[in-house]
């Protein structure tokens, strides 16, 4: 299996995790049959900022530490960092644009713009992370007869 496949696999699930949790209150409201106090609500919120917090920064960037460590040179780190921010984008957008369908937002004007900006910005903190990572990685990797 090629390991440069990875990054942008791992930022697609974790771009629709994220889609999910900057969801989760409508979710929560729309799917219970009762509706969730305010500090269990508050609870599941926070509990959603920490999963994805340790996706981005504990499962996506270890994944490109791991993929910088065992590339040879540093050839395609560029064109692994733009897929890796572009799928997790497109992920991003179709989870949110399925979680916003079932929900039916009122004003449809300002959500689609807001969706477009959020989409942008998680493909592109994807991308940077995935980046640190792959350079991080380069860094830490054992020195070779070719690095002499």
């Amino acid at each position: 299996m090629n390991r440069a496949l990875l990054p942008p696999a791992v930022a697609a699930v974790v771009a629709a995790a994220i889609g999910v949790a900057r969801r989760l209150p409508p979710i929560l409201i729309e799917l219970s049959l009762e509706i969730p106090s305010p500090s269990a609500l508050s609870i599941y919120i926070a509990g959603s900022r920490f999963v994805s917090f340790v996706l981005v920064y504990g499962l996506l960037l270890g994944v490109a530490y791991w993929v910088g460590r065992g590339r040879e040179g540093d050839r395609g780190d560029g064109t692994l960092v733009l897929a890796t921010g572009g799928v997790a984008a497109v992920a991003y957008l179709v989870v949110t644009a399925g979680v916003l369908l079932w929900l039916g937002p009122e004003q449809r004007a300002i959500t689609a713009v807001r969706v477009a900006g959020s989409t942008v910005s998680v493909g592109v903190q994807l991308a940077v992370v995935a980046f640190a990572g792959l350079a991080l990685g380069r860094s830490r990797r054992p020195a070779t007869a070719a690095d002499a």
